[in-house]
């Protein structure tokens, strides 16, 4: 029974600390799980009909 418990209490707090990094992680980098954020919805709009694309990086090469 006690090994039961270990078990137990270790998947809980597994689930814990994974739900807090996928929080961080949706937090900060959005597009890293899934979320739109800020980079792709600057993207959406430059894809519209009449609107000028955003400055980028690799523009200069």
């Amino acid at each position: 029974m006690d090994s039961t418990m270990w078990v137990i209490g270790g998947a809980i707090i597994i689930s814990i600390f994974s739900f807090l990094a996928y929080a961080v992680l949706a937090f900060f980098f959005p597009e890293w799980v899934g979320i739109t954020g800020k980079v792709a919805l600057n993207t959406e709009k430059s894809h519209g009909e009449g609107a000028d694309a955003p400055a980028h990086i690799t523009d200069k090469f």
